[in-house]
């Protein structure tokens, strides 16, 4: 079936598709499912919820722009469904003949506004491939997988409560925040990551602060994750969640912080006055093996972190050239951070660096910043382009919006 000559898409971004894009869906849902092309042009809508056997196929330089309202979060496709217990399952986004864009480059970071490009909940046997993306510095990974709410009642008698048994290959984004990237995982069980790149920010966030008692990452397998210009390629960091195993083989990074790092687990805020809560943590099994780091002058550090830089570089600090990125940008640090300090166990193998002249072919850890660390923010008050850097972007025509229950931006919409 074809969205245009059989659903009346239309070639055009500037009209909302929402609701049309939806029915579609709905009705070849119904119709037992299959392949759903989507063929080469320009489409916007948001708020899209994929059925069982559904597979989109998205012709190659097709371009998606998001419906996307003034002070809204939103997100183009979810993978999940609403039904309390309920999964959805043999679904797929992928390219046919190529890649095609999603496209957001002309918006920027404005206060109270998030974006996703894919949301994946209560799925399994999924794919998501070919996605070019085209951020600029906003809020939130281009794609999110997530567990089910900690509210829903017996959760842990479901038998898919988060991203199950899926791939998530030959995508990439560009112009990320150093605070996002591409993929951020909460909860997920044996999914494989192939094939990801991330101008900006982080490839692959594996970094399981959100979504309670029934967050976690078990058995997800990484192969080819490169990130240029941003954080690192690679992150994991385990907040209170006790997760299962992370291999990753095949880690690049040119002018990035790091190539990889593996952060301990800690009382987040929303746990700290429950008693039962303890360090996250991955199992003693993981691994991140091929890592090569390539040293650079343009990537993103944060304020906080500039104390594990050489201070022969303070003076190379600089803030980043656009409006939106409220970060500062700088020279790389090293190939590896192991940040676990004893709280668990990874094993990183065949670290190399190229252009470095401090911490070569070096697996960092907190140690080796000790004394610096003490003293890191006084170390920021000596370096004048840190006062320059706001801690909000200031746009004085977007406010954020007041609190209060959120509204589907679609419902309303026309075609």
């Amino acid at each position: 079936m074809n969205l245009v000559k059989d659903y009346g898409l239309k070639d055009d971004g500037s009209i909302n598709q929402s609701v049309k894009f939806q029915e579609a869906i709905d009705d070849f849902a119904e119709k037992g499912g299959g392949r759903l092309i989507m063929p080469k042009g320009t489409y916007m809508f948001s708020g899209i919820t994929l059925k069982s056997n559904i597979h989109l196929l998205i012709e190659k330089d097709t371009v998606l722009k998001p419906y996307w309202p003034k002070g809204k979060k939103v997100i183009m496709f979810s993978l999940s469904t609403k039904e309390s217990g309920k999964y959805i399952e043999n679904v797929s986004i992928r390219g046919l003949g190529g890649r095609y864009t999603v496209d957001y480059s002309d918006r920027g970071r404005q206060p109270g506004e998030g974006i996703r490009v894919v949301a994946c909940r209560g799925v399994k046997n999924f794919l998501i491939a070919d996605a070019n993306i085209k951020d600029s510095y906003t809020v939130y990974c281009g794609i999110i997988l997530t567990p089910a709410s900690r509210k829903e009642k017996g959760v842990d008698k479901w038998e898919v409560s988060r991203a199950t048994d899926g791939t998530i290959r030959d995508c990439s984004i560009f112009n990320a925040s150093p605070g996002y990237g591409l993929v951020q995982i909460h909860g997920a069980r044996n999914i494989l990551f192939e094939n990801l790149y991330a101008l900006g920010g982080v490839t692959l966030r594996i970094e399981t602060g959100a979504g309670g008692l029934y967050a976690g990452a078990f058995d997800l397998y990484g192969k080819n994750i490169a990130c240029e210009n941003g954080v690192t390629a690679v992150m994991m960091g385990p907040h209170t969640t006790k997760n299962g195993t992370v291999k990753v083989d095949g880690v690049t990074a040119k002018s990035c912080v790091y190539a990889a790092t593996a952060g301990s687990g800690f009382i987040d805020r929303k746990h700290k006055n429950d008693p039962d809560a303890e360090l996250g943590s991955f199992a003693d099994d993981s691994e991140i093996k091929n890592v090569h780091a390539i040293f650079g002058m343009n990537a993103q550090i944060a304020k906080k972190g500039i104390y594990q830089l050489e201070p022969e570089y303070y003076d190379d600090i600089r803030k980043a050239d656009n409006d939106y990125a409220y970060h500062l940008v700088g020279p790389s640090v090293g190939a590896v951070k192991d940040g676990t300090k004893g709280n668990w166990k990874i094993t990183f193998k065949n670290v190399t660096s190229e252009g470095f002249k401090y911490n070569k072919d070096k697996v960092l850890t907190a140690a080796d910043f000790a004394e610096r660390e003490k003293d890191k923010w006084n170390i920021v008050k000596k370096i004048p382009v840190c006062a320059e850097v706001t801690k909000k972007p200031k746009n004085k025509d977007v406010k954020a919006p007041k609190a209060g229950k959120k509204k589907d931006s679609t419902k309303k919409s026309k075609n």
